[in-house]
């Protein structure tokens, strides 16, 4: 009998556990909305536009930086008639930084990408996934550049200054380069005056504006309109200019060709003289152009 009750009590405590374990779930499923809340995407700074294929199902992907250069070129992009002819959508991301870099051209997942040399051979994209240097802007050289003064490069004088730089942790001229400066200097970034603009136009605007007192960028010809280069310090005698790159895992020179082409359109339109400087890497293009012309 004594047995018969204990077996009795193990078997209530075990049905009285279950129980309440429905109950909480119950209880949870009833406060919990049943709809799946999608991840927000990694890069959310993009636009998109539809091509005459509307039945194509393929994205043209572009990534590059600042926001209104990327407007521009995803318009110019989705009017070539040969991205029309392949592909139904093209999608231009701005979000530039380390991360976003890795995910775009990493995965293989951007199309074409303006990008620094180094970061694309550390990445090996090239190998990867097939991507290809189809155009690229030249060297530089990176200024301190002030309103007043000529800057002087001491620990003392950047004590009581507000310093503009971009928020893109891969540009050399707007980032790198002078943080690596500062810090040789003994400066502690965290504890120094740092305002970061989206892009250098933002930079130049800053500072006339009078919300810092020095920018690092690099030096245009129109930057003599409002600046003084009596009032530039360089830091760096040689940066390297950023390349597009184009991914062509299949031989695709009608790609190839369009993409020079509608790149060359989109330099002839920037406003920077620095960014009217593209150089396109040579290929048959021209002459493939030329010929079809000729049937």
């Amino acid at each position: 009998m004594h047995l018969l009750l204990s077996k009795l009590n193990k078997s209530w405590y075990v049905t009285f556990f279950i129980g309440a374990c429905v109950v909480v779930w119950m209880t949870a499923k009833l406060h919990t909305d049943s709809q799946i809340v999608p991840l927000s995407p990694l890069i959310e700074t993009s636009i998109h536009c539809s091509t005459q294929s509307k039945n194509n199902k393929r994205s043209f992907v572009i990534y590059s930086g600042g926001e209104a250069s990327s407007l521009l070129l995803n318009e110019i992009a989705c009017a070539d008639p040969i991205i029309n002819r392949q592909y139904g959508e093209v999608s231009s991301y701005w979000g530039v930084s380390d991360v976003n870099t890795i995910r775009m051209l990493g995965n293989g997942k951007a199309d074409l990408a303006l990008v620094k040399e180094n970061i694309m051979s550390a990445l090996k994209a090239e190998d990867t996934h097939g991507y290809k240097k189809v155009a690229y802007y030249p060297n530089y050289k990176t200024y301190l550049i002030s309103l007043y003064e000529k800057p002087v490069l001491t620990k003392e004088y950047f004590l009581d200054k507000t310093i503009g730089l971009v928020d893109y942790p891969t540009s050399r001229s707007g980032h790198i380069v002078p943080k690596k400066l500062f810090t040789e200097l003994g400066l502690t970034l965290s504890r120094m005056n740092i305002v970061y603009a989206s892009s250098h136009n933002e930079l130049r605007e800053m500072l006339t504006a009078g919300k810092v007192d020095i920018i690092s960028s690099y030096w245009q010809s129109e930057d003599q309109e409002k600046l003084s280069r009596n009032y530039i310090t360089s830091i760096a005698d040689s940066v390297s200019g950023t390349s597009w790159y184009l991914r062509l895992a299949k031989q695709n020179e009608d790609l190839l060709c369009a993409s020079q082409r509608f790149l060359k359109d989109f330099a002839s339109q920037q406003e920077s003289s620095y960014y009217q400087k593209l150089t396109l890497v040579k290929s048959n293009c021209s002459s493939a152009e030329k010929n079809e012309g000729e049937l």
